[in-house]
């Protein structure tokens, strides 16, 4: 039997995923069966949560699967429990009802019996308390807090096609020790839009989104992220404390002409230590001066960088709205703009005066092009 409060993390990862079991697998899985479902419903790291399902995997207590989620619409990594795992969840559940632990309820502290906790909330709700034991006492009264997403001046994704490799790229990095993210693209391949579509499905992180302009201080920096953790914790008033924060993503967006005290304010936030993840991107032609980071700090895993280049055929295809167009047009069409989205959208919506302030091409050129987007 096991002492009050020393179930391991593979033994709360089990039980929390043992409510989501389903005899017929559904055609949607919960979010709660993710990897970022799994930290927040087990109340840790989601960068810990790897490690624990690598473990239940092994011995064949957990299978991972490729498949829908509710609420994306991409397929993602999801996490099911095995026949053996229902099992042994089971038998794990039946220890902890004879187990007796410190429980916090309406800010009494007072001991239960597990099944007595099971009997005041109900087995799924028991069983979900229980997986979020923290410092040894189970939160009975505890409700879950909705995550904190401030995307403040994100840009809207009207269109959005493709990206798969690079979004799983990204899914990657949250799953890895690597604290920063650097998605780097020339103007107009779409790093904001790949940047704010990723911040999308990572729907149970509380994510903080913010533009940099040439204008932009290192201390309205600080204090916006000083702001919006305090939101998150009343515990935090400081920067450090900020990047502490478990489960939480920082989005800085459109890296480039910055001045030299907000190049150092990220060079420092890439050695700092913490758990909150930090996505930048950062265009290509950035000057070398304004770099913030250190190919060594690529080697060594600290940095992750994704480098990202123009739409394949298809996706470009669904930019153009015409998916039925001529296979001569659009090779024409992607070695004219090599599948910038941004181009892409303005032919499209068929705005010339957009195509000349913001493409070298001619007036000639334009006309061919938005002849060509429509060809069938």
């Amino acid at each position: 039997m096991p002492e009050a409060g020393q179930l391991s993390v593979n033994d709360r990862v089990l039980l929390h995923l043992s409510r989501f079991a389903t005899d017929v697998p559904p055609e949607e899985y919960s979010p709660d069966v993710t990897q970022a479902g799994i930290a927040f419903g087990v109340g840790m790291s989601r960068t810990h949560v790897p490690r624990a399902v690598k473990g239940l995997i092994k011995d064949g207590l957990v299978e991972e699967l490729t498949a829908r989620v509710k609420g994306h619409e991409r397929r993602m990594n999801i996490y099911s429990v095995t026949t053996e795992g229902l099992r042994s969840a089971e038998d794990l559940w039946k220890r902890i009802r004879e187990t007796t632990f410190p429980i916090q309820k309406e800010g009494a502290s007072s001991k239960m019996a597990g099944k007595d906790i099971e009997e005041l909330l109900g087995r799924k709700r028991a069983i979900a308390a229980v997986s979020r034991i923290r410092d040894g006492v189970v939160e009975v009264g505890e409700t879950r807090r909705a995550p904190i997403r401030d995307f403040g001046d994100a840009p809207k994704l009207d269109h959005f096609y493709g990206r798969e490799a690079e979004l799983k790229v990204m899914d990657h990095f949250m799953e890895t020790e690597s604290r920063v993210l650097v998605v780097l693209g020339n103007r107009g391949y779409g790093a904001t839009a790949l940047t704010r579509k990723f911040l999308e499905t990572q729907d149970e992180d509380d994510c903080l989104w913010t533009t940099l302009s040439p204008g932009t201080t290192a201390k309205h920096l600080e204090d916006a992220l000083v702001s919006f953790g305090k939101g998150v914790s009343r515990n935090v008033s400081s920067l450090a404390e900020v990047l502490a924060l478990d489960n939480c993503v920082l989005a800085f967006d459109d890296y480039y002409d910055v001045g030299e005290e907000v190049v150092e304010f990220f060079s420092d936030l890439v050695e700092a230590e913490g758990q909150a993840k930090i996505v930048i991107s950062a265009r290509q032609e950035t000057p070398a001066y304004n770099w913030f980071y250190q190919k060594e700090q690529v080697d060594r895993g600290v940095v992750t960088e994704l480098r990202i280049k123009g739409l394949d055929e298809e996706s470009a295809k669904k930019m153009l709205g015409n998916e039925k167009i001529e296979k001569d047009a659009l090779r024409r069409i992607l070695m004219f703009t090599r599948g910038q989205p941004l181009v892409l959208k303005m032919l499209r919506e068929g705005d010339s005066k957009a195509l000349k302030k913001n493409t070298v091409f001619t007036a000639e050129e334009i006309g061919y092009l938005l002849f060509l987007k429509d060809k069938v």
